[in-house]
């Protein structure tokens, strides 16, 4: 069996639902194939997010939590900051998931769960759509003009079409999702050191009506540690949370992979794109996707219906994409990867000195330099604040983020 499309997306993650619906939207046959039974599930991801992003994306406010209260952790230093207008979030994951799905189906896409692919269809070099098996294990070939690889860490597509390997530097994380009656739900907590996360961060995130989850992440291959075992130990061990947890008991487990790498080279050929994290468009900073993973969605969907309209999917138009994400992303997520291999080393005394330079920075700073919101002026105005930053060696690393900064998006986009 074959059907025919102008733009068949794999996956159906936020990057792919964006991609469906801004296609749609546009008028050409949109397609999105899911392998797992529904979409949103199982979750792979904490929800971490910015309410500013949230926003500008059009998603409603019960799909996620505000959270007015932010408490970094390391082994020796406790650093609150405290905001009067939120401006962090924990997202309803299966809740925002399925409402882009809704969003797509509304503007013209159609979607098939329990839909596994198999390989590409190639022909003359061109990706020219993909075999598939249906729920109900019968095996078929979907055409299509533009192919949307959007099936996250394990970019599948990306790898079966000589796109780059397989990702060698990735988090791997796990959480609970656990009601505790006793936690509360404006207080997010974020920590790190050897003793609970080495090489990487342990989260605790309200979710709302009692619920919060409890994670911790490390990078492989810097460590090899399974960050699983971690996760009794920061409940009962963490004096901060121990009370906060009293009581609490997990309702969900879940567990995820996110790749560590930055960009990869490359996000297009011949009728394929890479979208959200099959092309590394996630922030490695604290290893956050969703929210780049729609940006990046809505611009790939947005490129391939173009592409259709001109009657050009060559990877030159498609190309349109690499620049337009470059151009926009680029720069962040290249001074993201430059503070997530440095970071990724600290040791416990490092850690606590950065939490005493933190201390020093406005709720506002704080908040723009997690967010990845980099710019000339917030550094410049971090070492205005701490003159005696310029006599140190982090006089330097602000240095190297400035001029990474300072880079034409042209150079960033090569």
């Amino acid at each position: 069996m074959a059907d025919d499309y102008n733009v068949l997306i794999v996956g159906g993650g936020p990057a792919g639902l964006a991609a469906a619906e801004a296609a749609a939207k546009q008028g050409v046959r949109t397609l999105v194939l899911e392998r797992h039974n529904e979409i949103g599930y199982p979750i792979h991801t904490s929800g971490g997010s910015w309410i500013k992003d949230m926003q500008a994306l059009g998603i409603p406010e019960h799909l996620y939590h505000p959270v007015k209260k932010v408490f970094f952790l390391t082994p020796n230093r406790e650093v609150p900051f405290q905001y009067e207008t939120p401006v962090c979030c924990v997202v309803d994951i299966r809740g925002l998931y399925q409402h882009l799905a809704g969003r797509a189906v509304a503007a013209g896409a159609e979607l098939r769960v329990r839909h596994t692919v198999e390989q590409a269809l190639v022909e003359e070099q061109r990706i020219v759509g993909v075999a598939a098996k249906t729920h109900i294990s019968e095996r078929i070939n979907i055409r299509a003009d533009v192919t949307i690889d959007a099936s996250g860490y394990g970019r599948h597509l990306a790898i079966r079409t000589d796109m780059g390997d397989a990702f060698r530097r990735y988090g791997f994380g796990a959480e609970y999702d656990l009601y505790a009656p006793e936690y509360p739900q404006d207080e997010l907590f974020l920590i790190m050191g050897s003793e609970y996360a080495p090489n990487g961060y342990a989260w605790a995130f309200p979710r709302g009506n009692g619920r919060v989850r409890l994670g911790v992440g490390v990078i492989h291959p810097d460590n090899d540690d399974d960050a699983r075992p971690y996760l009794d130990r920061i409940m009962r061990e963490i004096p901060q949370l121990a009370q906060r947890f009293k009581g609490a008991s997990p309702i969900e487990y879940h567990t995820g992979l996110f790749p560590s790498e930055g960009p990869v080279n490359g996000f297009t050929r011949d009728g394929l794109i890479l979208a959200g994290d099959s092309g590394g468009h996630g922030s490695t900073l604290v290893g956050e996707g969703i929210r780049f993973a729609i940006y990046s969605g809505q611009m790939a969907g947005e490129v391939a219906a173009e592409a259709v309209k001109a009657g050009d999917t060559s990877a030159s138009y498609l190309s349109r994409f690499d620049k337009r994400w470059r151009g926009r992303f680029g720069r962040e997520m290249d001074v993201s990867y430059v503070i997530n291999k440095r970071i990724a080393a600290y040791s416990d005394e490092q850690w606590d000195g950065s939490l005493d330079l933190l201390k020093r920075l406005t709720p506002a700073q704080a908040a723009q330099l997690l967010r990845g919101d980099y710019s000339a002026g917030l550094f410049m105005g971090i070492l205005a604040r701490n003159p005696a930053l310029i006599a140190t060696g982090s006089k330097r690393f602000f240095d190297i983020l400035l001029e990474r900064m300072n880079k034409p998006a042209a150079v960033v986009a090569e």
